[in-house]
């Protein structure tokens, strides 16, 4: 009987030992990046009917840290808005405190009452006119230049300057109480933005750039405000057209617009500069509950960002309970791997230094 002897050639060997080498090397590769990341390097893969699990997670932690970002840029936003509303209320307590020795009568010090009204005025329409990430920050819901008009810029919505509307109130001066009363009546129709008043007057006409406090049709226009949660979203608006700071620009505006010194009728003083000077007291009081109001936004963005961290922790432990690795298994692993390559390396070599003759 005859029989067949199947042999391999060297050839066939030399090419499976490569193609091994060449899959231990890739399985290698693995391995490392396994050992080095602490993942899984094909996480769907490995984790077959599971994988629906760590995408749910996965789009979970990612609606959870875009939560983050905006409420941490929504924390800083209220820090700066609260910061600017103590330095409002600083600058014009510091004119009131100078002032208020000139409330019932003129003095030595009320010459300067004018210039300091105009220099505080100033200085509060700089810092309610300050941005915050390009927008500014009290303008409500319209990017406008500028939330506030300066004194003696013309506003090109109404061709008047917040000094030129001041100026056609007190015309010529005051002469009597019951002149100074009149024009304190138009200027409280103004401030408020009464319908009463002339529309180019108007305070959200000429003095104001932003959202005005009414809608068309009558209702509050709708306010700045922020989902800082799923289900929770927190209306955190403040504008410069808020009687806190309406009523603090009235009394620095009746200030600077006119010498209270040269108002001859002593009862028109006393009514003018009295109505100012409660004016911007009246502003400081509500700037303070305004800043209360800021506060315990603040402090319910901040219990939310801590429960929103908890809960970021929370999923990215579990996405690495389903796509993470045992780095002890990976090191074995990849030391296993290690050993069988270099073996079929040294085989390799060995078939590569045969005669041809052994290939035939």
């Amino acid at each position: 009987m005859i029989g067949t002897i199947r042999t391999t050639s060297t050839l066939q060997g030399l090419m499976t030992d490569r193609r091994q080498a060449a899959d231990l090397s890739q399985k290698l590769s693995q391995a490392g990046q396994e050992a080095a990341t602490g993942l899984k390097s094909d996480v769907y893969r490995s984790l077959g009917l599971r994988s629906g699990e760590t995408l749910a997670l996965r789009a979970r932690m990612d609606r959870t840290d875009a939560f983050l970002v905006s409420n941490e840029q929504l924390g800083d936003k209220l820090a700066l808005t609260a910061k600017v509303m103590g330095n409002l209320r600083d600058v014009a307590q510091g004119f009131l405190d100078n002032a208020i020795t000139s409330r019932d009568q003129s003095n030595l010090s009320t010459s300067v009452l004018q210039a300091n009204a105009k220099a505080a005025l100033d200085q509060i329409t700089a810092q309610i006119n300050t941005s915050f990430g390009g927008a500014p920050l009290f303008s409500g819901t319209i990017s406008s230049p500028a939330a506030l008009q300066p004194f003696d810029k013309v506003n090109p919505r109404s061709g008047l300057s917040p000094r030129d509307v001041l100026g056609q109130v007190v015309g010529a001066g005051l002469t009597d109480a019951a002149d100074a009363n009149g024009k304190l009546d138009q200027l409280a129709a103004i401030f408020a933005s009464d319908a009463a008043a002339p529309a180019a007057q108007r305070f959200e006409s000429t003095f104001y750039n932003g959202t005005p406090r009414l809608a068309a049709d009558g209702s509050a226009a709708a306010r700045v405000s922020a989902r800082i949660d799923e289900n929770l979203t927190l209306d955190h608006g403040v504008q410069a057209n808020d009687p806190a700071f309406s009523e603090m620009i009235r009394g620095l505006t009746m200030m600077a617009s006119l010498d209270a010194s040269k108002i001859a009728d002593p009862d028109a003083y006393k009514a003018w500069v009295g109505s100012a000077l409660d004016g911007i007291g009246k502003g400081i009081g509500s700037m303070l509950e305004a800043e209360a109001r800021i506060g315990g936004q603040q402090q319910q963005v901040e219990q939310t960002l801590g429960s929103q961290r908890a809960r970021s922790d929370l999923f990215r432990n579990q996405v690495l309970a389903l796509e993470g690795v045992d780095a002890y298994e990976a090191a074995t692993r990849v030391t296993q791997l290690q050993t069988q390559l270099e073996a079929t390396y040294a085989v390799t070599s060995r078939l590569s230094k045969l005669s041809f003759l052994n290939f035939m």
